[in-house]
């Protein structure tokens, strides 16, 4: 009610199919679709034309445009132009013909900004990626500058092919991406344990997710599969149709600048906790229980006395008859982190077989195994064990 167009003796009718726009005669527009055009035409603009100086009118015609309630007129220079673009035979009024030359420029320019749209996307991805190829260069690149001696030696020692996070996620999606392996069609899901080191930004985790676009948790503490039978078969119907399993499982253990393995300085801590704390907890109570000789862990020696959970009480149990020739190991809890890794493998192998109807839903399922290794300066690592891939008219997996 308050936008009036014209002097006093004009008029706006919404049922005009012209726009008259000559001498002193009377304004009629179709106010629609008028009010569309400029806002088109206006946007087709927008890049070389500040909206603020934007006026519409006409100085040749008796129209005029009230900006605000002194009832200044604007300039109508503007609106003079735009009509006269159109007006192509100069009567005075958009005739059919002229008007789909206004719809014609319409369709251009949507077409434009729809062209602009995918294109600012895409070079939005593009940082993105080269963000993560730019910080995993920098991680090799300048390795040298904050490499822990210490460190490195012992998980040459113990973890002789350990990856970087970036190297394994590369690694990952150029075998699966020959087999057909995508974002679209997989369901990427992981059996790690739930210490928030697992997740952090740049590392393993985090990396696949992003490649796959999504994830579904199936471990629990140390890795294992505490989803259970019950959660992989969620997991199952949750992949697209025909579409593919990918499933990465890994115990964890940190290495701190010392070199002590199952040791990790968290970041805003200035005490060094372990990792992983679960299996490193199975194994203390292990030796309490009498089932393995004493381990002077100098790191460790920190009672808990919290009482074990039915998670905790699981991984003892599945522990207690891997121990044997632990006393000859080069190191007890790298020992026990390949235990643990043999645990997680069997039980979601056992999970994989005992689904009965796992190629009702999913084409192919593939499996990666190997071990997390947690450091507090220069990335996280993963040292590899299993690649294998199963599909569905195998009747034995491939070695990737």
């Amino acid at each position: 009610d308050s936008l009036q167009l014209g002097q006093k003796n004009s008029s706006v009718h919404p049922h005009d199919s012209v726009v008259q726009c000559s001498g002193d005669a009377n304004t009629t527009m179709n106010f629609s679709i008028v009010l569309l055009t400029l806002l088109n035409i206006v946007s087709a603009h927008a890049f070389t034309t500040p909206a603020d100086s934007l006026q519409l009118g006409r100085s040749r015609t008796s129209t005029a445009l009230e900006a605000d309630v002194s009832g200044t007129p604007t300039d109508r220079s503007r609106a003079d132009e735009l009509f006269e673009t159109y007006d192509v035979d100069g009567n005075g009024l958009i005739d059919r013909d002229e008007f789909d030359a206004i719809v014609s420029k319409m369709n251009s320019s949507s077409r434009r900004r729809e062209f602009i749209s995918v294109l600012t996307a895409g070079l939005g991805s593009l940082v993105v990626a080269t963000e993560k190829n730019t910080f995993a260069f920098g991680q090799k690149t300048l390795r040298s500058k904050y490499l822990e001696p210490l460190a490195e030696s012992k998980q040459n020692q113990l973890f002789p092919t350990a990856l970087l996070s970036s190297d394994l996620d590369d690694s990952i999606w150029r075998t699966l991406k020959a087999r057909g392996f995508s974002p679209q069609n997989t369901l990427f899901g992981h059996s790690v344990c739930a210490d928030e080191v697992n997740m952090r930004k740049e590392q393993t985790i985090d990396l696949m997710t992003s490649r796959w676009e999504e994830a579904f948790t199936l471990g629990g503490l140390a890795g294992l599969p505490f989803a259970g039978k019950s959660g992989f078969g969620a997991y199952l119907h949750h992949v697209p149709d025909d579409g593919k399993l990918l499933i990465l499982f890994a115990p964890h253990v940190g290495i701190d600048e010392e070199g002590r393995v199952g040791s990790l300085q968290r970041d805003g801590q200035a005490a060094v906790s372990t990792a992983c704390g679960a299996a490193i907890g199975a194994y203390k109570e292990l030796q309490k229980r009498g089932k393995t000789k004493e381990d002077d862990l100098v790191v460790f020696q920190q009672e808990n006395s919290r009482q074990f959970d039915p998670q905790l009480k699981e991984i003892i149990a599945l522990l207690a008859p891997r121990l044997k020739g632990i006393e000859n190991s080069e190191d007890s809890i790298a020992f026990i982190t390949y235990q643990m890794y043999g645990i997680i493998r069997e039980l979601i192998q056992s999970c994989i077989v005992d689904t009965k109807d796992l190629f009702d839903s999913a084409s192919e399922v593939a499996v990666v195994g190997g071990i997390m290794v947690n450091r507090r300066k220069g990335g996280d690592f993963f040292q590899p064990l299993s690649f294998e891939s199963l599909r569905r008219e195998q009747s034995a997996p491939d070695d990737l």
